[in-house]
């Protein structure tokens, strides 16, 4: 049974060590979540101090999954919009999930915990982008998420070459 739980920053800087082998593991294992393999220890721990800042100044939001051991497996993050016109929508960022337990309803769980809390938080929009062709695409698109555009050479790549980004919605 997996345990969906938003962290705070008391609970993101306990598990600290495991959110960057959460990002480490996901960028050795393909994910395309803005970094390239391989990641440094250093890296992964400097990108998850300043979300741990953004947490405490309230700009984004984290979740975690725990198996049943309490061992962190996976993550989401929604950032609010901050300008006044945007105060609607939402950003989904950085679905990750350990690769042992890919193809387990992970992925699934968190993205039901961000959006029950961005519909609480009175957001009416989610958006987000993926690689295309990623398995992501598939969740995605189960969950209700429209593709609203592709960009080619969108992001480079750990072998040297870019890959396209799909671009989704959800209106919720």
């Amino acid at each position: 049974m997996v345990k969906i739980q938003k962290l705070d920053m008391i609970s993101a800087a306990e598990n600290s060590g495991s959110l960057v082998s959460l990002l480490q593991d996901s960028v050795k294992n393909g994910a395309s979540v803005s970094f390239l393999n391989p990641l440094s220890d250093s890296a992964a721990e400097s990108y998850w101090r300043e979300v741990f800042s953004e947490i405490n100044s309230a700009q984004i939001i984290v979740w975690a999954a725990f198996d049943d051991s309490d061992n962190l497996i996976g993550s989401v993050q929604l950032a609010p919009a901050k300008m006044q016109n945007a105060k609607h929508r939402a950003m989904v960022q950085k679905l990750m999930v350990n690769s042992n337990h890919r193809r387990e309803g992970i992925g699934n769980a968190l993205m039901d915990a961000l959006e029950l809390e961005a519909k609480n938080l009175g957001k009416k929009l989610l958006i987000l982008d993926t690689r295309v062709g990623d398995p992501s695409e598939i969740l995605y698109q189960k969950k209700g998420y429209v593709n609203f555009g592709t960009v080619p050479s969108y992001a480079m790549n750990s072998s040297d070459g870019f890959d396209d980004m799909a671009f989704y919605f959800k209106i919720i």
